[in-house]
This record gives structure tokens, C-alpha cells and sequence, in this order.
């Protein structure tokens, strides 16, 4: 139970990376438009929508990293823990859980290499829809990069969520996942999303409410999150923001267990592959037979 609470809780935590920042809103799609160029048009406006909704655009092109830290309360386990995230503008990232008494539980992603190291799991290599969903997490400001995830949005409805008037959205990834989002109709703020996350031990529904928008150097970010995946509850604090900060090294470099890891795959394919070219050759009797 613990392993399944600890790795579902940090593959819950990336994905509010790509929630915690930002607004969007849209507008009614102009009449004639077919179904495609009508998902095109509001992914279009939503995108144009968010990067005003969190600021200036020259403003957040030149920010080249941001390190978060927050509070995690899990109060079904009685588990409050310390998270801190890092990510750069050219798109690597750190994350992190300690929880007192059980350890370090991280991922990350630098360069194409996707992640996740943990005291009860150990190292591991991600790939597939969990690499992908980790690679939507590292962008430093998601708008920025939403034409380049998402294939569509459409638009699905409104809905209270609380005292909070919303705009329903579809958002479909370019990998073939939908996620759905509840947009405030006054200030156009990400209030509500429900998706289904994939992880090592399968797919988990998650639903995950965003309060407490403050700025940050003129910067918009949710403080307060709120995440249910299955019966699981769990909460997130947003303590600090730092923008522009000098690089930790266990920030910069991937863990030497993860590396070791990668240099002994390195390694099994290097040889595999000279398995198969040496099997190739015609055996010594073969080539003399031939002359």
C-alpha cells in the first residue's frame, strides 16, 4: 500500500507542474467552421488566452528556470512531506518528495532521458506514456509549449465548481490522452481537471482542484491544490516561488543510480548487437569451403 501511495502521489505531483501556472479562456468557434477547424481554432484561442492570462510573453521567454517549494499533506497516511520541483527553459526537470522515515522519492527528465528513483523501487528508466507525461511536465511554462502537446480542444460544457462559474474544455495530447479542464469564466482560470494518469503500478483517475491564485513577480500561480486520485486525498501547498536561481547540482545531474543504470542498458545493447554481428559471419569451414 505504501509503495502504490508513494509512487501514485509523485506522478500526481508532476502533473500539476503543467497546472499550477496559468489561465486560459476562449471564444465561440465562427459559424460555418467545420468540427476540425473548429477544435483547431479554440486549442488556438486557449493558447493565445493563457500567455496573456499569466503575463507578458517577451516576459516569460526570458525567465530560463524556475525551482518551486511546497508542503504535501497526505491525511489518510498521516504523511506530511517536503517537495521541491525544478525546471529550465531548455526543458529539464526535477522533482521531489522526502518524506521523513521513508526517503527520497524523485524523477526528472534531462535531455531525452525520462526517470524515477526511489527507496522502495530503485532506479528506472521511463518510457512510453509516462515518459510522455513527464516531458508535458517540464515545460517551464506550459502556454508557451501548447500547440506543441495538444492536438485539440473542445469545448464541453459549464459547470459550478464550488461558488465558481466554469467554462468545460476536452484537451486532447498529441500521444492519444484527453484531459479535462474547468476554466473560470471571470478571471479565466484553470479551477478544476480530471484525467487519467498512467504510472508503474497502471492507470489512475485523478481530479484535482486549483485555488489561491497569487502572482509572482507579476506572474500568475495556483497555491493551494487539491488532488484525489482514487480514495487517495492529497493536498499541496505552494511555500515559494524563485525564478532565474543559481542550479543545485542534484538539480543539474542525474542520480548516479539512475546513470548506472542507463550505462548497464548501454551496455546489454552494445553487446546484443555485436551478438548479432557476429552471427552474421559465416563460420571459418563456411569461407573456406568457398575458396
Amino acid at each position: 500500500m505504501l509503495q502504490l501511495l508513494m509512487r501514485s502521489s509523485v506522478h500526481a505531483l508532476v502533473l500539476l507542474l503543467t497546472l499550477m501556472v496559468g489561465t486560459a479562456t476562449s471564444q465561440d468557434p465562427a459559424e460555418g467552421e467545420t468540427t476540425g477547424e473548429s477544435q483547431e481554432s479554440v486549442l488556438d484561442q486557449l493558447q493565445v488566452k493563457m500567455i496573456a492570462g499569466i503575463g507578458d510573453k517577451a516576459a516569460l521567454e526570458k525567465i530560463k528556470n524556475r525551482r518551486v517549494l511546497s508542503s504535501v499533506l497526505i491525511p489518510g497516511a498521516g504523511i506530511e512531506a517536503k517537495h521541491f520541483s525544478y525546471i529550465s527553459a531548455a526543458g529539464e526537470m526535477v522533482e521531489s518528495l522526502f518524506i521523513e522515515g521513508y526517503g527520497d522519492f524523485r524523477q526528472g527528465i534531462h535531455g531525452d532521458l525520462a526517470w524515477s528513483h526511489d527507496p522502495i523501487n530503485g532506479p528506472a528508466i521511463l518510457d512510453g506514456a509516462m515518459k510522455d507525461q513527464l516531458r508535458r511536465g517540464s515545460r517551464i511554462f506550459t502556454p508557451l509549449y501548447f500547440m506543441t502537446d495538444y492536438a485539440s480542444a473542445t469545448a464541453a460544457g459549464e459547470e459550478m465548481i464550488g461558488e465558481v462559474d466554469c467554462d468545460i474544455f476536452i484537451f486532447a495530447t498529441k500521444t492519444g490522452t484527453e484531459e479535462k479542464y474547468w476554466i473560470s469564466k471571470d478571471a479565466s482560470r484553470v479551477i478544476q481537471v480530471t484525467l487519467t494518469a498512467d504510472s508503474p503500478m497502471g492507470k489512475i483517475p485523478m481530479s484535482m482542484q486549483l485555488t489561491d491564485y497569487k502572482q509572482v513577480e507579476q506572474i500568475w500561480y495556483a497555491h493551494t491544490m487539491d488532488i484525489q486520485q482514487g480514495t487517495q486525498k492529497m493536498q499541496m501547498i505552494i511555500q515559494d516561488v524563485q525564478h532565474d536561481v543559481e542550479p543545485k547540482e542534484d538539480e543539474l545531474t542525474i542520480p548516479a543510480q539512475v546513470q548506472e543504470l542507463v550505462d548497464r542498458k548501454k551496455a546489454a545493447k552494445e553487446e546484443a548487437e555485436k551478438k548479432d554481428e557476429e552471427a552474421k559471419e559465416p563460420a571459418p569451414e563456411e569461407k573456406g569451403s568457398d575458396s
